[in-house]
């Protein structure tokens, strides 16, 4: 019977015998870091274009269902031919993006949404499109009903869902446009809705005075959109947040009102705790908040807003939260210092450290992970470091320098804290160098981890780039 005897490997012996060649070392090691550069290229890319995405207003979304590729494709090239930005899923989402989060952000930063709707979109019971139109349907009711926005489409003879917007009114009652019959005229219609509206508001924008003695605070919609609004009261207490709000713009005067509707929906016996959370920040301090009130009192001179907040308990739960250490070589104070200059500063990944250049492509990742705050933020990711607020807020309020000054500390102070990247705001500089950038002089309190332990802080000066 053959038996085979086992017999322990030398390593010396193997190795002196067969002596490594170090020029295939030097190689192997130059090859693997030439890989490793060129994924943290396409990554930082991949990440940059994402955060461009973010920051992009001023688009038209188109809404379809697959079957109209080719109409809807002849429509977006007949709108860019005019010099207006088309969102189009099918040229929009990158390989690798998470398409649910991007198309609604699409949807509400967008200019406009137009919907094509065609015999194949009513014919189909389930479609992305249906999905979108809830989107776009939420956002309209919480639009002044003379600011056009959502612009229904017949690609064919059909019916136009009679889905409820709010006010009685249904998406029948909408004027839409018959491309099926002139698409020539039908295009020109849009064309000059849109330009008709762009000049309205830029117009309305030169003539906005400063307002610089007016206070404001800042109440953030479940969709994300900021709404800066004079107060007459602000009451923050233990207990509740009172405001007496003056509202002084149709949208402002819309959003309240849609909050009223939001209490007057909740069903008897039910609890409004059951409500979605807002975003509200005042002075140097920002909250999750839930409504309890709202009330609109109107005299012969003047119509006030009264509403009663209450700060929501679950952020306390977050906020003292340890997030987790991924990265060796980097602490939670450096993250939080990293996501504060992307908040304020619009620093990109490529910027952030220099350190990335010894990390691996997962590690880095994990680090834009917890910069953006997607592993420990609440409320369903809502309120993430993409990117700075400020360029796009400089886009809409920068014709009146104090005003944007003040919203942008506003907008700041509300991401700083509500994202976890401090918990006290110490000093926040806000100096508008020109039309091109913002100086910033930065100091905040991080959580004090234990009550033995000295609390840490950021402390930063720089410039907030306004425009590409």
């Amino acid at each position: 019977m053959n038996t085979t005897a086992e017999v322990e490997f030398d390593y010396e012996a193997y190795t002196r015998e067969y002596q490594p060649d170090p020029s295939k070392i030097r190689r192997g090691f130059k090859a693997r870091q030439e890989r490793r550069k060129a994924f943290r290229a396409r990554l930082i890319n991949h990440v940059n274009m994402e955060l461009k995405h973010a920051r992009e207003i001023g688009h038209v979304f188109i809404s379809y269902c697959h079957e109209n590729m080719d109409a809807v494709a002849r429509l977006c090239d007949n709108l860019t031919s005019r010099g207006i930005k088309v969102w189009l899923d099918r040229k929009a989402l990158e390989p690798g993006m998470q398409w649910k989060p991007a198309i609604q952000q699409a949807i509400h930063q967008g200019t406009y949404f137009v919907a094509c709707f065609s015999k194949e979109s009513n014919a189909r019971e389930q479609t992305y499109m249906s999905e979108e139109l809830t989107l776009a349907v939420e956002k309209l009711r919480d639009r002044p009903f003379d600011k056009v926005w959502f612009i229904p489409i017949k690609l064919n003879e059909c019916e136009i869902p009679d889905i409820d917007i709010g006010g009685g009114a249904t998406l029948r009652d909408l004027q839409y446009v018959n491309l099926y019959e002139d698409w020539e005229n039908g295009i020109q219609r849009i064309v000059d809705v849109m330009q008709s509206a762009c000049a309205q508001e830029s117009l309305h924008a030169t003539n906005t005075p400063e307002d610089k003695g007016v206070e404001c605070v800042l109440l953030r919609s479940e969709n994300g959109i900021p709404y800066f609004i004079p107060f007459q009261k602000v009451c923050w207490d233990a207990m509740e947040i009172s405001l007496t709000l003056c509202p002084t713009s149709s949208e402002q005067t819309a959003f309240l009102s849609s909050l009223r509707s939001r209490l007057g929906k909740v069903p008897d016996g039910s609890s409004i705790d059951q409500l979605g959370a807002i975003a509200f920040a005042h002075q140097e301090d920002a909250a999750w908040v839930k409504l309890r009130e709202v009330t609109q009192i109107s005299t012969e001179s003047e119509t006030v807003w009264d509403i009663r907040l209450k700060e929501e308990t679950v952020s306390s739960a977050y906020k003292h939260r340890t997030e987790p250490v991924i990265l060796t070589q980097l602490t939670l104070e450096q993250i939080a210092d990293m996501r504060a200059k992307r908040l304020l500063l619009d620093e990109k990944l490529d910027t952030a450290s220099s350190s990335l250049t010894q990390t691996t492509v997962f590690d880095q990742m994990l680090l834009e992970a917890q910069i953006r705050g997607e592993l420990s933020s609440q409320y369903g990711n809502r309120l993430q470091a993409l990117a700075s607020p400020i360029p796009q807020l400089y886009q809409r309020f920068g014709n009146t320098q104090e005003r944007f000054k003040k919203f942008a500390r506003l907008i700041s102070v509300l991401y700083l804290k509500l994202s976890n990247t401090v918990d006290d705001i110490l000093q926040l500089d806000i100096e508008l160098l020109d039309s091109a950038a913002l100086n910033i002089k930065f100091k905040g309190r991080r959580t004090q981890p234990n009550i033995n332990e000295k609390p840490t802080f950021l402390e930063f000066e720089g410039s907030c780039p306004l425009a590409e």
